[in-house]
């Protein structure tokens, strides 16, 4: 009988507790997703004694999981099961109690992972549907460093945030976030149904990204970039990880990528932005470099598990990419000749107006003699 596969070192699982949430993230990858309750104790359970082979480290996701009522209970199985570290992954809704926070920290939780989208409430509020999410965001962060909890922050790179980045590296490391991680948003859900006004082009927003990546670090942060492509980041591709977000068969890479020496640490991008944008930003280049094993490795860095579950693609046909219309934009303004309705042979003089129209020449017929007096008196006869 062969020994079971042995827990890999700083590996973590992930379990969905509920798909329940109190935000409404433009981004969301979960909408369309069936409606689900809570798991039971025994399910939860179950899906924790699943993973422990293979992972010593565990988050509970959502929705949003502080919505179970049972949720220290479960923090309390995967202690017992022998996990070493145990996350959430919040919106910090459910972290404003200070007891129950501290009843999670006794049952054994280790930290906690937030989504912060801007620096300011209106950035952050307009990415969460929800008005208000900014300033429970920050006190439930206050209130987690207050437990001891280690608490890590991602940023969902977006069309309305990549040029404000530098105001959030400084936001969290005045609050004394642990590890912070900006990701490239995963084309499902509503993230999805609204493409444009969720995806940045990656060619323009990620200098951005990289800029207040590099702030962070200089400042002794750990700070990480999750679902780029290396060529899009040149000399900063050691600051990428590679999640699970990242490994469900939904990456590919350009043709031209073929030919480029980290093709095979490369994590490409989201086939469906390859299939609007064409490629069209990738390309093999001498500056790029893959991403660093420390980084990888860092204990903070697993605690990036991404998002868990998410709705199925669309069957219908996305918008045509910018390539497609740059080969019609020669043809705008041009008139096209319209398919003939009627052969040369068949074609008929003004003359035939009379039999088509016959009312026209009627009225025309029945002017009045005075009519054409008129007409002789003032010279239009």
């Amino acid at each position: 009988m062969s020994a079971a596969p042995a827990p890999k070192l700083g590996s973590r699982g992930l379990v969905t507790l509920t798909r329940a949430c109190t935000n409404a993230c433009i981004f969301c990858d979960q909408q369309g997703l069936p409606a689900r309750d809570a798991i039971d104790v025994d399910g939860v359970h179950a899906a924790l004694e699943a993973l422990r082979p293979t992972h010593d480290e565990v988050s509970f996701v959502g929705g949003e999981p502080g919505l179970d009522p049972a949720l220290a209970t479960h923090v309390a199985a995967a202690r017992t099961l022998g996990f070493t570290r145990i996350g959430i992954q919040s919106n910090a809704s459910n972290l404003l109690d200070s007891l129950r926070v501290q009843e999670l920290v006794a049952q054994g939780l280790t930290d906690v992972h937030l989504t912060l989208l801007g620096a300011e409430a209106g950035v952050h509020d307009y990415h969460t549907g929800r008005d208000g999410s900014f300033d429970t965001l920050l006190r439930g962060l206050a209130a987690a460093r207050h437990a001891g909890l280690d608490v890590v922050v991602s940023t969902v790179l977006t069309r309305s945030n990549f040029r404000v980045l530098d105001d959030v590296a400084a936001l969290v490391i005045a609050r004394g976030v642990a590890a912070w991680c900006i990701s490239v948003p995963i084309v499902a859900g509503r993230a999805e149904e609204r493409f444009d006004r969720v995806h940045p082009r990656l060619g323009l927003a990620l200098p951005f990204a990289v800029r207040a990546l590099s702030l962070a670090r200089a400042r002794g942060m750990a700070a990480f970039v999750a679902g780029a492509p290396l060529c899009l980041l040149g000399p900063f591709g050691a600051f990428a990880i590679r999640g699970d977000a990242l490994s469900d068969g939904t990456r590919d890479h350009a043709p031209s990528c073929d030919t480029c020496a980290l093709r095979t640490v490369c994590p490409g991008v989201d086939a469906a932005y390859l299939a609007r944008f064409d490629g069209d930003e990738l390309a093999p280049r001498d500056t790029a470099v893959a991403p660093d094993s420390a980084t990888i490795a860092h204990p903070l860095a697993a605690a990036f598990v991404g998002p868990g579950e998410r709705a199925p693609r669309r069957a219908e046909e996305s918008a045509p990419s910018p390539a497609k219309v740059r080969r019609a934009l020669p043809m705008l303004g041009r008139s096209v000749p319209a398919v003939a309705e009627v052969g040369r042979g068949e074609r008929r003089s003004g003359e035939a107006l009379r039999a088509l129209f016959p009312a026209l020449f009627e009225a025309d017929a029945a002017a009045s003699p005075e009519d054409d007096a008129r007409g002789d008196d003032d010279g239009r006869g």
